[in-house]
């Protein structure tokens, strides 16, 4: 079925959001749900602390190319065709790695996984380019983020449970189910935005031309940056807080999942922020007014972490502000790369997607690389990030030519 089939004005059902967040959810699921589980892994494959967060930078490797592939091909065939066959090979992804027996099989297989999450999370993004764009493309993203923060919320409080009851390796058995029943239900229930008469021929030559209309934009290399910095805060966030919670501060595993929903709370009410206001303000302001605001969030984050100011409640604090923040610049930043290329819908979100997994796996390999065994190198990278953040949103405008829907 189509959506467009109607003569309706645009818009975005209830039921669809639903769909399209679980969706893309599948990424940060993938993530969050082994996050407890990283310090256990580590010692069941004698992989040390810096190892295992490069785990979490293979999944991001594997994030940039799915999307990259897969954005041509779904400006020529369709969204849905895409999406079900990458629900597939996740699933028995997910199942070879729970067989895993060293690091550098799991990195390996974390990067093709991903690779296949990657997709659904991106070509979500470009299902909802097909049907808005501009301030309004801005507030459904945000709304669309705002469903898939149930992830978060759920996915590390799931994989403490797993460890409580089997081991590591549940959570890729888990992982693999949770991946048929999406490819179930996006069967059965998910429309196809693109019609026929919009799609674009499949060739190599029309896709590299299509990435390079893409990266002669200013506007969407300067919000490809912006976003793809903000990025690498999270996932430094992602990759950092169970050693430094954990095994820097002690905390018990099985609760990592209590502080790391505080982070989920921050970013569910910023992007209540951003659905309220994004088409009052702007999204183009927005993303400037967030990236100077993170400046000082992420200043105040190192200063903690070099002090050890307020111990473990400092650190969670500090950085749960900064998280926050990040999810108020995102959806603009997103917005402002798919905007200015309606028919290239998938090949400007493929871009979006790797640039941004490209400076978040630049981030979290920061980490693994000047690890410390303390807070401070996180601290450091999240100033660094959040400068070049700040540096591209003043360079970004939104496309003189969008839409208020």
């Amino acid at each position: 079925m189509n959506v467009r089939d109607s003569d309706a004005p645009p818009r975005i059902k209830r039921s669809l959001y639903l769909i399209l967040g679980v969706l893309a959810g599948l990424g940060p699921f993938s993530i969050d749900m082994y996050l407890p589980a990283l310090p256990e892994i580590g010692v069941s494959l004698n992989a040390s602390p810096g190892a295992m967060q490069m785990t979490v930078t293979a999944f991001l490797v594997g994030l940039i190319f799915g999307p990259m592939v897969v954005g041509p091909i779904s400006d020529a065939v369709g969204r849905r065709p895409p999406i079900l066959v990458s629900l597939i090979l996740y699933s028995l992804i997910s199942l070879l790695l729970a067989t895993a027996g060293s690091v550098e099989m799991m990195i390996g297989l974390r990067v093709a996984q991903a690779a296949c999450g990657g997709t659904s999370m991106s070509l979500v993004r470009s299902m909802i380019r097909d049907l808005l764009s501009g301030d309004a493309m801005a507030r459904a993203m945000s709304i669309l983020m705002m469903v898939l923060l149930g992830a978060p919320i759920v996915a590390p409080f799931f994989g403490g449970a797993l460890l409580l009851v089997w081991s590591w390796r549940s959570i890729f058995v888990v992982l693999a189910v949770i991946g048929a029943l999406m490819f179930v239900g996006a069967w059965r229930w998910l429309p196809e935005t693109l019609p026929p008469d919009l799609r674009r021929p499949l060739d190599l030559g029309s896709s590299v031309r299509g990435y390079l209309s893409i990266t002669r934009s200013r506007e969407a290399v300067a919000y490809a940056i912006t976003g793809g910095a903000v990025a690498a805060v999270l996932f430094c966030y992602l990759a950092a807080s169970p050693f430094i919670y954990i095994d820097y501060y002690g905390f018990d595993e099985q609760w990592f999942g209590a502080l790391f929903a505080i982070s989920v709370v921050g970013a569910w009410l910023a992007q209540v922020f951003n659905i309220r206001y994004v088409q009052v303000i702007g999204y183009g302001k927005l993303v400037k007014i967030g990236s100077l605001l993170l400046v000082g969030l992420a200043i105040v984050l190192l200063w903690v972490t070099q002090t050890d100011f307020g111990g473990l409640a400092g650190v969670v604090t500090a950085s749960v502000l900064a998280v926050s923040m990040t999810h108020v610049v995102s959806p603009g930043t997103l917005t402002g790369v798919l905007d200015g290329f309606p028919h290239l819908a998938g090949s400007a979100s493929g871009f979006a997607s790797f640039v941004r997994f490209t400076m978040g796996a630049a981030g979290t390999a920061s980490l693994g690389i000047f690890n410390d065994g303390t807070p401070r190198s996180f601290g450091v990278a999240t100033v660094v990030f959040s400068v070049i953040a700040l540096v591209a949103a003043t360079a970004a405008r939104p496309p003189a030519f969008k839409r208020r829907n």
